[in-house]
Order: C-alpha cells, then structure tokens, then sequence
C-alpha cells in the first residue's frame, strides 16, 4: 500500500491553525480544535501527541485500541483543564484510524469524518456529532442544507469537554485500489461529497487530490482551517 500524506493549511478567516494530524505508519489522526484564545489548538495538538504515543506503545493497533487511545486523550485534556481556567471549554474532534491487514479500524468523535472511496463510489464512514446531523437525522433538513446551516459548527460530542466520553468506532474490510480519506470540517463542511468523489476520480495521485480539495476550499472562501489526510490501499 502506498504511504498515506496529509496537508493542513489556515483558512482565510482565522488567525491561528488549530488543526492537526500525524500519519505514523498505518495510523492516521486527524483533530480539530476549540476554545477560546489558544485552547482549540492546546486541545488538538494535546489530542495527537496522546493519540500517537499511546498507540505507538503497542504491539498491534485494533478497533478498542482506538477507542482507549481517545479516551486517554480525552482524560489527560480534562485533566488539564481542570488545573488551568483560561482553558474551560476547549476541546477537540478527532478521527483516527489503523489499518491491519484487509482490515480497517477506526475511532471518532466530533465532526472530523472519514471516507472510503471505491470504484467511482465515495462512502462516508464516521457519523458527525454536531447538531447539523441530528436535524438531518430528524428529517429537517438536507444532506445540502447542512454545508449553509448557521449551527453547523455546533458540537454535541468533543474530546476533553467532559470527563466521560463516549467513542464511535468500527472495522470496514477494504480492498487493493481503495481510497481513504480522513478531513476537519474545514473540507466537509464547505464542499460537498461530489467535489470529493471527483478529486479522487480525477487522480491516482494522493497528493494531487489534497491539492484539488484545497483549491476547492479556498475557491469558496476558507471559512475554516482545513485538514486532509489520504491513502491508497
């Protein structure tokens, strides 16, 4: 399988980048933080670091490796918190995944997202915790409706808010010639799933894509930071 490569870049509203990801190996992250003054990037970088240590303290990375993997963060976040009052309230997405075999895993929490694009089909993965997606799931409103929704940055679920959290979390089987895909909602958020289909249509080049996508973002204005991370199977 090809290396998986990432891009972050500020958008064109923001003063600060606070998002991140690492690639290590078959282990991909990807965080989006919030918060006030440098909270959202306290959070996220603090989200990475935890992430990608505890898991590189494993002999072999599963579906509840991930899971404890956020979780830890999520406490040691709390934790900081707790201790340093300028930080209330910030907090953090994360998605990550590992690939073992003809198996993907994978761990979520916030509106980060995660994709498998096959055969010309993109796949959303991860269901975002945000209240966008509980109106879509109510019916009252569309896939469309939630790129313009004034409460889509609005997070019902973030990582380090609360000292319990719950974790999504699942195995895809994939195959060779697969794509994944993991992004903030600086990508999802502001174009829609065609544009990405037909980024990934449109290259066998990983990198190429990430450009594409960036073009896009910015094309609509960059009203966030945006991350994206891609790999071929």
């Amino acid at each position: 399988m090809n290396n998986f490569v990432g891009l972050s870049k500020i958008g064109l509203v923001r003063q600060r980048n606070e998002d991140r990801f690492f690639i290590d190996g078959p282990i991909c992250a990807v965080t989006d933080g919030m918060g006030g003054y440098s909270g959202g990037e306290i959070a996220s970088t603090y989200a990475v670091d935890e992430i990608k240590e505890y898991l590189a303290s494993l002999q072999t990375v599963g579906q509840q490796d991930l899971c404890d993997a956020i979780i830890h963060a999520n406490e040691r976040i709390a934790n900081r918190v707790a201790h340093e009052e300028r930080l209330a309230g910030m907090g953090t997405t994360a998605v990550v995944t590992a690939i073992n075999g003809n198996q993907l895993y994978w761990a979520s929490v916030g509106d980060s997202r995660l994709y498998v694009y096959r055969d010309g089909l993109l796949r959303q993965i991860t269901t975002d915790h945000s209240m966008v997606q509980e109106l879509l799931a109510a019916g009252e409103i569309t896939k469309d409706e939630m790129l313009n929704h004034p409460q889509r940055n609005l997070l019902t679920r973030a990582v380090g808010v609360d000292n319990t959290l719950e974790v999504d979390s699942g195995v895809e089987s994939i195959l060779p010639g697969d794509r994944i895909l993991l992004c903030t909602d600086g990508l999802c958020g502001y174009v829609s799933d065609d544009v990405i289909a037909s980024a990934l249509q449109s290259t066998d080049d990983d990198m190429k894509v990430i450009e594409s996508l960036m073009e896009s973002v910015y094309d609509v204005g960059a009203g966030d930071n945006v991350t994206i991370v891609v790999g071929t199977i």
